[in-house]
């Protein structure tokens, strides 16, 4: 079951490496609220000045991690090739380090207007979220092996959360006649749990003692897995809401929204436990006539059944992380604006919080582009880029983001998150450039 687990995780964030996709919400999308795509981050954000857009495949993704800096860890030989030195990279590791995986792809959406000031969507998409924590003494052990923590007990409590699933969704959004504009909107997604883990308790140690160096291990694990569930959609089912706002002058606009409330419960789900304490004082001596291989498998059985986890069938139930978004906009002219924003998510009780501003610029009616300069609570600066190319009825455009971590003045490298999207825009007469149509009867004026 664990082995189908990590091979359907492997799939959802294989992505990450190959595609330009983000590992949360992207937040260069706050540059382009009128895309379809930005009611991602608010429900109230809909193309006012579009009848119909069509959401082809837009995929997010990405990876971050905090451990080490790749340029500050590696160094180039004689012949120029590049060598990652391990010791300088776990030397340079946090205490308790994570590493963030996530993809999202949009399969399909379809969006409407049901009225001036009235907008209908349907769509769907697959969401992947994996979080993984390690101390950095796990690292040591892993590559010094335990004769440098002797007489020490060295931490290795560890731990792993992921969920993936399917999402189908109805979203809302209405525009009041005032001045200033004020527009709602909601999100009503239906959920299909995929494959999920939940660590509730992770704690492992071990100490190996000064004088004859036998090794006293310590595992406190509790963890709930649900398999893969791809024969039988809809088992696992699960709702969530969003809801936001959106207040709107002539050179501004302030908006709000609270996305992802919501729970998947696993009910074919199965609780793995292991709470025990283990003594290792080395191999015993052999018999005569008796084969190391023979003596080295009895071993090797007996630590087995040592470390054999207990399993049971439960239901469960998953939080999605909840977001938090707020932004504001102000409009230097009509072709370009200023933004400033603040994102918060609490996902496995750790809060991330993103501050920002940006600036977008509208060069034609066919190219724009921005940047984004964001600053994270962990004191970590983001520079993102953003561009726009529409052309006739097929508008996309893609974002990088991070992309500063990776250069060699950075301490650390913090991953690489990007985003890519192409939608199919029918726009209303009102945007459209052409004229109205008189209302002149045309039979009176062609008459003799």
């Amino acid at each position: 079951m664990i082995k189908k687990q990590s091979i359907f995780l492997f799939f959802i964030f294989y992505l990450v490496f190959y595609s330009p996709v983000f590992s949360q919400y992207s937040l260069a999308l706050n540059l382009v609220p009128e895309k379809w795509q930005g009611n991602l981050l608010n429900p109230a954000n809909f193309p006012t000045e579009k009848n119909l857009v069509l959401c082809l495949p837009h995929l997010q993704g990405g990876i971050q991690w905090s451990p080490f800096s790749l340029y500050k860890s590696s160094s180039k030989d004689s012949l120029k090739r590049i060598d990652i030195d391990l010791n300088r990279a776990i030397q340079s590791m946090d205490t308790i380090n994570r590493v963030n995986l996530g993809t999202q792809i949009n399969t399909f959406s379809i969006g409407f207007k049901a009225g001036e000031n009235h907008w209908i969507a349907l769509g769907h998409r697959f969401v992947g979220r994996a979080m993984i924590q390690f101390p950095k003494s796990l690292a040591l052990l892993a590559y010094e092996g335990n004769k440098p923590s002797i007489g020490e007990n060295v931490i290795l409590s560890s731990r792993l959360d992921a969920i993936a699933y399917q999402e189908l969704f109805l979203q809302m959004s209405f525009r009041l006649k005032t001045d200033p504009a004020i527009s709602w909107g909601f999100k009503i997604k239906v959920l299909d749990g995929l494959t999920g883990v939940k660590t509730l308790a992770g704690e492992a140690s071990i100490y190996t003692h000064p004088e004859d160096y036998s090794l006293t291990g310590k595992i406190n694990y509790l963890v709930n897995t649900a398999s893969i569930n791809t024969r039988q959609p809809f088992t696992n089912l699960g709702a969530a809401i969003d809801i936001g706002f959106q207040y709107q002058t002539e050179k501004g606009s302030f908006s709000g929204a609270i996305v992802d409330i919501g729970t998947v419960f696993w009910k074919n789900a199965r609780q793995i436990s292991l709470n025990k304490s283990v003594t290792f004082e080395g191999l015993p001596l052999l018999d005569a006539g008796q084969s190391i291989d023979a003596n080295f498998d009895k071993w090797v059985d007996s630590i087995e059944t040592q470390l054999t986890p207990l399993s049971e069938k439960i239901s469960y139930t998953s939080h999605l992380p909840a977001k938090l978004f707020l932004n504001g906009r102000y409009s230097i002219s009509r072709s370009s604006h200023l933004n400033g924003y603040l994102f918060l998510e609490k996902y496995t009780k750790i809060l991330h919080a993103t501050a920002g501003i940006g600036y977008l610029l509208t060069l034609n009616p066919f190219l724009d582009m921005g940047c984004n300069i964001q600053y994270q609570i962990n004191g970590q600066i983001q520079l993102s880029n953003h561009i726009g190319i529409n052309i006739g009825n097929i508008a996309c455009f893609a974002s990088l983001e991070n992309w500063n971590s990776l250069l060699s003045v950075a301490k650390k490298t913090q991953g690489i998150n990007g985003q890519f999207g192409l939608n199919y825009v029918i726009k209303s007469s009102k945007s459209s450039g052409q004229y109205p149509r008189s209302k002149m009867n045309e039979k009176k004026f062609f008459r003799k």
